[in-house]
């Protein structure tokens, strides 16, 4: 297919900034549960001081004096603990505990404490802070990350690190561990939830689809995987899209476990529902164990809830391995594949760097099956290729990727013809994008729409890009 004369329109692009999320529980104060708890325990209580006088009235909760801590939900590693507070006589805030390891963030109307086994820090409230607070704590490994919302909008503010919390995606670890509110003295508390988000930026975007290649529309919606970008790392979500619109929700997320019992956020999947044997076939990227690919098959729906995968990893390669062999070279990523009925083979690219260039092209393989067996058929150009993924237009297959570490904007379209270039009417201004193009049907007509992302970061780190965009082009 010749797409020199086509355009593709940008249809929106937004930042979406930590608000999408899955709720995790909550501390409510809609029922008076202190003086029900002869017959309820809705929040136990962890610690409480023998002065301690609480109350709840007109939906709110009051300590007018004494300490304590209640628990309101389980603890999980990359969830983030929100808590609204007024009326300071004292401090308040988050308790957060695993096994042998317990945090505490807490502040009043001029301060924010950190407290710690290790470690005790005192700092200043941000200027920007007047009246009602509330206060996000995002977990991942060690570190807290502490936001503080404004005008309805979480900005992030600092982190703090409390190293006997660094394998706290350890399942053993935190499957016992609790989020509580803690309230010193004269507090008023408005309510305390947990969630997982969006993050501070989505990158890696891939629909789901048949092991075919086709994109599941289910019930009016296609589900895409994006990696949800916190401000270290971050975890594969899943979210629903409404075609043709701006409507995005999170729906849920997947963690991998390579058999160390330890709960990653890995991200970069590339997912299909086999309909023959009825079960979700995946190849990630493990950033977290070496930078290779692994593997996994569910049984569940993994396009909703909270779900964890055990995975398999490739065999890695030593350092006088050809970079044509079926093995996990350090730096493999952004796989996809397929099964491609025509020829009773399945079909995989990975993107891999290559020594001979000093830059990523993505390598090509068939199989007889979907895991293992690949043998090397080809490579792309030269270039710095990512995000790719195989399209299937009209009948003809294509090889969709971003391109590029010096020019923006720069996408690549593979057929058996040979190669082009994507033309965008604004084009996304970032380096090395994403190749997602999906044909949808919608009505009586077939609709082409392009996702992709740039790489404006949003927080401290290097990988917390970026901003979402999409496109759609007419396709005759």
């Amino acid at each position: 297919m010749d797409f020199s004369n086509i355009i593709f329109r940008r249809k929106f692009s937004m930042p979406m900034f930590k608000n999408l999320r899955i709720k995790m529980g909550e501390m409510a104060f809609t029922k008076d549960f202190i003086n029900a708890s002869d017959v309820t325990d809705v929040y136990p209580i962890i610690e409480k001081s023998s002065d301690c006088i609480e109350t709840i009235e007109n939906s709110i909760y009051k300590n007018t004096s004494g300490k304590i801590e209640r628990w309101f939900c389980e603890f999980f590693p990359h969830a983030t603990y929100e808590i609204t507070a007024q009326s300071f006589g004292g401090k308040v805030g988050l308790s957060l505990a695993i096994r042998d390891a317990k945090a505490e963030i807490l502040f009043d109307k001029n301060s924010l404490y950190f407290y710690s086994d290790e470690m005790q820090k005192t700092m200043p409230l941000p200027d920007y802070i007047d009246g009602e607070i509330s206060m996000a704590v995002t977990c991942e490994l060690s570190s807290f990350h502490i936001y503080f919302r404004v005008n309805g909008e979480l900005k992030y503010f600092t982190s703090f690190c409390a190293p006997d919390f660094t394998d706290s995606l350890n399942y053993d670890l935190f499957k016992n561990g609790y989020a509580a509110v803690k309230a010193e003295d004269n507090i008023v508390v408005d309510h305390a939830e947990a969630y997982l988000d969006n993050g501070v930026s989505q990158a890696d975007m891939k629909p789901l689809r048949y092991e075919n290649g086709d994109i599941i529309v289910d019930s009016g919606k296609v589900y895409l995987t994006f990696s949800a970008r916190q401000h270290m790392g971050g975890y594969q979500g899943i979210y629903s899209w409404v075609p043709g619109t701006a409507e995005i929700e999170m729906c849920g997320a997947i963690f991998f476990d390579c058999g160390d019992n330890r709960w990653c956020g890995d991200i970069a999947s590339s997912i299909l529902f086999n309909r023959k044997t009825n079960q979700w076939y995946i190849w990630y990227a493990s950033f977290s164990h070496g930078h290779i690919l692994g593997h996994g098959v569910a049984d569940n729906d993994i396009r909703f809830g909270i779900n964890v995968l055990d995975t398999t990893l490739m065999k890695k390669a030593d350092e006088n391995s050809d970079r044509r062999e079926f093995l996990g070279f350090s730096s493999d990523e952004d796989p996809d594949f397929f099964y491609d009925e025509k020829s009773d083979k399945w079909y995989m690219s990975i993107c891999r760097h290559d020594p001979e260039i000093g830059r990523y092209k993505y390598h090509f393989f068939e199989s007889d099956e979907p895991f293992a067996n690949y043998k090397f058929i080809g490579k792309g150009v030269d270039g710095s290729e990512t995000g790719g993924s195989f399209v299937n237009i009209k009948g003809e297959r294509h090889f969709v990727c971003g391109n590029g570490f010096k020019v923006t904007s720069n996408y690549r379209i593979y057929s058996k013809d040979g190669v082009q270039d994507a033309i965008f009417d604004y084009p996304d201004g970032g380096y090395r994008g994403w190749g997602t193009l999906m044909p949808i049907k919608l009505g009586s007509r077939t609709r082409y729409f392009w996702w992709t992302f740039d790489r404006h970061n949003g927080g401290d780190g290097k990988w917390t890009y970026g901003n979402i965009f999409c496109f759609e082009a007419d396709m005759q």
